[in-house]
């Protein structure tokens, strides 16, 4: 039985990375999918219902009242990503360049992210009336609402971190010569 010889390190990383985002890129159009038929299922009269009560957060509501250009706008990243991942397996340099930026542009996406925390408990915080926050018992709720607050960002910040780290990587491992010569070979 012939054994193909193994494949150049380089070769391993891009046919690995490729076939992970792959994956990823699949769930992550199921996912746009599904997102895209409960916005199409949720009918506008819920959503002025949703408007009409003081206590819903402001961002939930603007969430609600594009929920339609929202969810296109996932299902497109998804289904490029898609398309991204699939060129990168196909070793067509257009799939590497979209590659670079769909990572850098993710990693970015994380830390633009954090700034949303503060107005999520904010919104939260908005729901309970003044009195029951002016009582002793509100007034531990707020306490811990902001420890709560403090954890997310800081768990937050940790997570973009880490993903922006290992997104550098992957982009620096994309640029080095040894994987754009299987680009610049790979037939058109």
């Amino acid at each position: 039985m012939n054994t193909p010889p193994p494949l150049p390190a380089a070769a391993s990383f891009v046919t690995v990375l490729a076939r992970i985002s792959l994956v990823l890129a699949a769930l992550g159009v199921a996912w746009a999918l599904a997102q895209m038929l409960f916005a199409l299922l949720l009918p506008d009269a819920v959503v002025a219902g949703l408007a009409a009560q003081p206590e819903v957060p402001r961002g939930v509501l603007w969430t609600l009242e594009h929920r339609h250009a929202l969810s296109l706008a996932l299902l497109l990243v998804a289904g490029l990503f898609l398309a991204a991942a699939w060129g990168l397996l196909r070793r067509r340099e257009w799939a590497r360049m979209a590659f670079i930026l769909l990572l850098v542009g993710g990693a970015l996406a994380n830390f633009a992210a954090l700034a949303l925390i503060g107005p999520f408990f904010d919104g939260l915080q908005d729901m309970f009336p003044a009195e029951m926050l002016a009582s002793p018992e509100g007034q531990r709720f707020a306490a811990q609402m902001q420890f709560n607050r403090t954890v997310t960002l800081v768990t937050s910040l940790a997570g973009a971190l880490v993903f922006a780290a290992l997104h550098g990587w992957i982009v620096w491992k994309l640029c080095t010569p040894a994987v754009r010569d299987q680009f610049r070979s790979a037939p058109r």
